[in-house]
């Protein structure tokens, strides 16, 4: 049986700029999808989605998802186009448009009246003044108010300048949460002021502004993470390292105990123009130091700094197998295939899947891809679809991860971040399900797993997107949206300790994760063998694989081919 390649777009991080117009053209015909508990009697069951990546034919993949969107096909309609409107309007009709049909309002216990009369007098002001900037971080703020990564904007025209005003200086250090409590600072910059007051890497800071500091840190706003947290600590993680960052000439106390003598001082420091250095220092979580959020481009700039590819690989030492999955996207299955067949060839010890900073994709692919790790099928998700005609939801698919005639049977180990999201999600959700995987990291992944597409244009060109629906598990409960608890994602089974000497190490540049995830695989090696007796498989050398597909690029081939076809994750 075919699948149906719903792709779970997690953020715009790696969409093409000149692909924008495109991508609102074709993408406007998607629709949003209202949680279910019915059931999927009649859905399109996907039982080997690795079966048409395997066949190679995009065109006959495409043609099989059409046919699973017939039954609601016919009643979908276009994105809301608010760009003639006034500022002030479109926001009002935005927030009707997301009380009507946003998936997770009971869930996340999301007040649509009560944000409105927060946020449309800070639209209005902003248009009083046309200040297009303000206007941006209204409705930016507004969208970040819902802990959902997938509520989110594309300013087409860029931001106006406001993030630079707003986090293009920094004090010289990074803060960083340890897993005591205490708040530490895990980064300061040679030669800067804060150095030369005598902070030091390792001393704690109890206050910031005079406000103790994790006050401090929970009153700090969020809304330039490229990455938009859904879970509790995902977001403290993201106000931890925006607390740093200010406009340039700021000024700002900071207080701080270390030394010998662990005496409290206090210094005054003033924002400079750091490049966003400690941003980049504190960016450790994702395997590397990387400029995440102060990118000139965060449309294409960020996923390259990680990786020249999708899907990239290499041998550990040990002979351990190391993959790291950008994106679940249609042309990626060879290059992971071809890598899965040289570790089985091989017989490669243990695997490291590293899914941090993952965008999401093709949920058929997190499927087929988990279906290299389990000896009997396992569960993804019934997929559901609103239908605008009859105002139901239709339920649609029902997809497993099937055992693959040829698969890997060894330990497997898989790194996730608060940057995991989506369909990235999915298989470190499947593979901690079998018993012979786990979950080695600082932080849990998103939070953010339904279907989601562009709803609504606002003026200014600024394209907002949200969920068109849940993944529901086999009890059709939604899974992994965090909720208005903010718990969600799938968690670590192991988790790295987060302390002074990690966190030294991490800033040092060793991977800390992937250290512990290789002594998990190392522990393992007694009780597992490593591959499944089956057809022969051609050694291939374990290496950098094809050339990494952009995100809505993916997005966009599917939409050539559906038209007026609806629904996306």
């Amino acid at each position: 049986m075919g699948m149906l390649p719903f792709l779970r777009i997690a953020s715009y991080a790696r969409v093409l700029p000149g692909l924008v117009l495109t991508l609102v053209i074709l993408a406007a015909v998607l629709q949003p999808v209202a949680a279910d508990t019915g059931n999927c009697t009649g859905c399109t069951v996907w039982d080997d989605p690795c079966l048409l990546f395997e066949q190679g034919n995009e065109t006959a993949y495409n043609a099989a998802m059409t046919a699973s969107f017939a039954p609601v096909a016919a009643n979908m309609t276009p994105a809301a186009d608010y760009r003639n409107l006034s500022w002030t309007d479109a926001f009002i009709a935005l927030n009707t448009l997301m009380k009507e049909r946003y998936a997770f309002t009971e869930w996340r216990s999301v007040d649509f009246d009560a944000l409105n009369r927060t946020w449309e007098p800070v639209v209005a002001d902003a248009e009083k003044r046309q200040d297009k900037a303000a206007y941006l971080r209204a409705v930016k703020g507004y969208l970040f108010a819902i802990p959902d990564g997938h509520a989110n904007l594309l300013p087409a025209s860029g931001d106006f300048g406001a993030k630079d005003a707003d986090i293009g200086g920094g004090f010289g250090l990074a803060l960083v949460q340890v897993d005591s409590g205490d708040v530490i600072a895990g980064y300061v910059a040679d030669g800067s002021a804060a150095e030369k007051a005598g902070i030091a890497p390792g001393d704690i800071v109890t206050a910031w502004n005079g406000r103790e500091i994790h006050d401090a840190i929970n009153a700090t706003s969020y809304i330039w993470a490229t990455k938009k947290p859904s879970t509790r600590e995902g977001i403290r993680l993201q106000q931890s390292r925006l607390l740093t960052r200010a406009p340039v000439g700021t000024t700002a106390t900071v207080t701080f105990s270390g030394g010998s003598a662990q005496e409290s001082r206090s210094v005054t420091l003033t924002a400079y123009n750091d490049s966003y250095d400690s941003l980049i220092k504190s960016s450790f979580f994702l395997g590397r130091q990387i400029n995440d959020i102060g990118a000139a481009d965060p449309l294409n700039g960020i996923a390259p700094q990680l990786a020249p590819e999708t899907v990239t690989a290499r041998t550990l030492p040990g002979g351990y197998t190391y993959i790291r999955i950008l994106g679940e996207s249609y042309d990626a299955y060879p290059a992971f295939k071809a890598v899965m067949q040289s570790a089985i060839a091989n017989n490669s010890p243990g695997v490291v899947l590293d899914f941090r900073w993952n965008s999401g994709g093709e949920d058929n692919l997190a499927a087929c891809t988990a279906g290299w790790f389990v000896d009997t099928p396992v569960f993804f998700e019934h997929a559901t679809m609103y239908d605008p005609g009859t105002g139901r939801t239709v339920p649609l698919t029902s997809t497993w991860a099937k055992p693959q005639p040829v698969r890997y049977n060894g330990p497997v180990t898989m790194l996730v971040s608060p940057d995991t999201i989506s369909s990235g999600e999915a298989v470190p959700m499947m593979l901690t399900r079998t018993g012979r995987s786990a979950v080695v990291s600082w932080y849990g992944t998103d939070g953010a797993f339904g279907i989601n597409g562009l709803q609504a244009i606002m003026p200014l060109d600024l394209y907002v997107l949200f969920p068109a629906g849940a993944s529901l598990d086999e009890n059709y409960a939604i899974q992994l949206d965090s909720n208005a608890s903010l718990d969600g994602g799938v968690p670590p089974t192991i988790r790295v300790p987060l302390n002074r000497e990690t966190v030294a190490r991490a800033m040092a540049g060793e991977d800390v994760q992937l250290t512990y995830a290789l002594h998990w695989l190392e522990s393992r090696q007694d009780r597992q063998d490593t591959s499944v007796p089956a057809t022969s498989v051609p050694a291939t050398p374990v290496a950098t694989t094809r050339k990494a597909p952009v995100d809505i690029a993916v997005i966009l081939a599917a939409f050539v081919a559906l038209v007026a076809i609806a629904g996306r994750k």
